[in-house]
């Protein structure tokens, strides 16, 4: 039982020690970066683990030929990558160098991983490369997910 209300009380109850700082928003605005670093005096992180929103809901409820927002066209992890990729720029990186980034991806059936990837220039921006092969988890016929690591070069 994962106590939703309480999270805090939920780390009492499995006799973990709390997290420094639970911060709720949302990792593209900057505001919310910077205060995540603060949190760990100011600096990168060692491991980042996300499980960005898939938009799955959203892309299926859309007609085919509706024009779409831009940013509804890119994934929540690639918008990330570029958003890292400006505060690396910025001189504020969130990862530190040979830090990790381990992403939830989803694949729909007929689609691969490699195409549901951030593609390769939001890699690059980011300083990120793809270690391994990943390991997928089967959550139905028609999705997986991908459990895929990432360190920062």
């Amino acid at each position: 039982y994962v106590n939703r209300h309480d999270i805090l009380k939920d780390f009492e109850t499995r006799s973990l020690p709390p997290p420094t700082e639970i911060i709720r928003g949302d990792c593209l605005s900057l505001d919310i970066r910077n205060r995540a670093r603060s949190a760990i005096g100011g600096g990168a992180f060692d491991v980042i683990v996300t499980d960005p929103p898939y938009g799955i809901r959203e892309a299926m409820s859309s007609e085919e030929g509706e024009d779409n927002d831009e940013n509804d066209t890119v994934s929540p992890l690639t918008q990330l990558f570029y958003a890292m990729g400006q505060d690396r720029k910025n001189g504020t990186p969130l990862l530190k160098f040979g830090g990790r980034l381990v992403a939830f991806i989803p694949v729909r059936e007929g689609e691969t991983l490699e195409e549901c990837l951030p593609d390769l220039d939001a890699r690059n921006v980011a300083g990120l490369v793809m270690e391994g092969e990943g390991k997928e988890q089967v959550l139905s016929d028609i999705l997986s997910r991908w459990l895929v690591s990432f360190v920062s070069v």
